[in-house]
């Protein structure tokens, strides 16, 4: 959009609430007054604002205007394409999406945004509250990337300068120098990656932000790219071979977020629980998965994974017991 573009919805945008309310009375606001509302610097500035953003309230798939301002016998005129009644009651799923939308703000956007938090959490029956929270606390909602080398990969990628990665590979742990060309930072499922062109094997590849060690930034720059991140909307690896087929059983919330999710293969079951089946590779990726659900998450097969779990739960529970 261009600077005078925005001016003008700017101007505008200050004059829709006066309108509304004008249009509950079954009148308009008079020129003069519209006028100094917005900061036009008169009528003819004001009627080219009107004229200028007329296709921005038009619904695409309805060819009609969603907010309609008229200029009438000396006064703006605001219409509706539909009316507006009581706002729909937000879901459980709905209210805990919107404060954790909320929560990274909460602390220094200042009241309003305190004040939209409490209202929220106000509105949730108090019998729901724990499941909303332990909902919030389960959700995604990332800012910017974090950690010590985020700084440096960005002004990186803007620069288009090459960097070398000591990196931590998640097979076998080992820590290896990679000269890259930056591409990208991009979160999915609660990490932070970069996509990055590894020079030495001529391929772009994905790094795991806590898994780099040091990030050095070179001098070379390399030539303009164009990184989607749209390619990376599925799965972020290859399959290698080791994969299983594993049903999990998942009840309480976790059985709420599986069912939100309408990728997942689900099975309902009396007690209320549901069973998942997704392909995994069994071990501590999966070990990780279960136990972060607090008891809400088993595995009902394969009987060889399940005894594999336990056994694992076993070793934490000696490795961490007391003496």
């Amino acid at each position: 959009m261009s600077e005078p573009y925005l001016r003008s919805l700017r101007r505008l945008l200050l004059l829709v609430p006066v309108a509304v309310r004008a249009a509950r009375q079954g009148r308009g606001v008079p020129l003069g007054r519209a006028v100094a509302l917005t900061g036009a610097r008169g009528v003819p500035e004001l009627l080219a604002d009107l004229e200028s953003i007329r296709s921005l309230w038009v619904d695409p798939e309805r060819a009609e205007d969603l907010v309609s301002l008229d200029v009438e016998d000396g006064e703006v005129h605001l219409l509706y394409a539909h009316e507006l009644g009581r706002p729909v009651a937000l879901s459980l799923a709905e209210g805990a999406v919107l404060l954790a939308a909320l929560a990274p703000f909460e602390e220094t956007a200042g009241k309003p945004v305190r004040e939209a938090v409490r209202k929220l959490r106000k509105a949730i029956p108090e019998p729901l509250r724990p499941e909303a929270e332990q909902l919030v606390r389960g959700l995604d909602v990332v800012l910017a990337p974090t950690g010590p080398w985020a700084a440096a990969l960005r002004e990186a990628i803007a620069a288009r300068l090459e960097v070398a990665l000591e990196y931590r590979a998640v097979g076998d742990g080992v820590l290896a120098r990679r000269t890259v060309e930056p591409r990208a930072l991009f979160h999915r499922d609660g990490q932070w990656y970069l996509a990055a062109w590894n020079v030495e094997k001529a391929h772009e590849h994905l790094y795991r932000l806590d898994r780099i060690a040091s990030v050095t930034t070179g001098t070379r720059v390399f030539g303009p790219h164009q990184a989607s991140l749209a390619r990376y909307a599925g799965k972020l690896y290859f399959e290698s071979g080791a994969e299983r087929e594993v049903t999990l059983r998942l009840g309480g919330v976790a059985a709420r977020v599986a069912r939100s999710n309408p990728a997942l293969r689900l099975r309902e079951n009396g007690d209320g629980s549901v069973s998942v089946v997704q392909r995994v590779t069994p071990g501590n990726y999966l070990a990780g998965a279960v136990l972060g659900w607090g008891g809400e998450a088993t595995v009902e097969g394969p009987a060889d994974v399940r005894e594999g779990l336990r056994a694992r739960v076993a070793e934490l529970a000696a490795r961490y017991a007391d003496g």
